[in-house]
């Protein structure tokens, strides 16, 4: 009876560490709001629960570059749209160049991550015949040959092109 209900609190223990690593919330086209452990590729998401890999972080930062581009995109609009008097201007001028040169650096630092990881993907994909990856359901399939090697050349194409 006591290895029952030891095993059954052991068993209970290791079923909460296999829980989700993040969980991230978002509002669809027709405002419905989601819930999930994968972040959806377009939408805007807010982390309920952040993970701890390095795939989060990385995610992380190119998501922080797109805001500091689509804020730049609004304020260039918005000033191009705007008139200013001329003591105003070189204020704001500082200003945006302030915040266009804090939005290259984040661009850059994802870009360099984005180079990397690319890197790292494209070494595990030519020194391991068999590579595995998890689906949306999390189930693990193994990639088929032609599927790897198409994953090399498109890897290749991302790092000649971007990097």
């Amino acid at each position: 009876m006591r290895s029952v209900i030891a095993t059954l609190i052991l068993g209970i223990g290791l079923a909460a560490t296999v829980q989700a690593d993040g969980i991230y919330k978002w509002v669809d086209e027709n405002g419905v709001v989601h819930f999930g452990s994968q972040p959806p590729k377009r939408e805007q998401v807010e982390v309920v629960k952040a993970p701890k890999s390095d795939r989060f972080k990385q995610w992380q930062q190119e998501q922080n570059a797109q805001i500091a581009e689509r804020k730049l995109a609004t304020e260039a609009a918005d000033s191009g749209n705007s008139e200013s008097t001329p003591e105003s201007q070189p204020k704001t001028d500082d200003d945006q160049s302030a915040k266009q040169a804090q939005a290259r650096a984040a661009e850059m630092a994802a870009r360099e991550l984005r180079c990397r990881n690319a890197q790292a993907r494209l070494q595990e994909l030519q020194a391991r015949p068999r590579v595995r990856e998890v689906d949306a359901n999390g189930n693990y399939r193994v990639l088929a040959e032609e599927e790897r090697q198409q994953r090399i050349r498109q890897t290749k194409d991302l790092l000649q092109n971007d990097c």
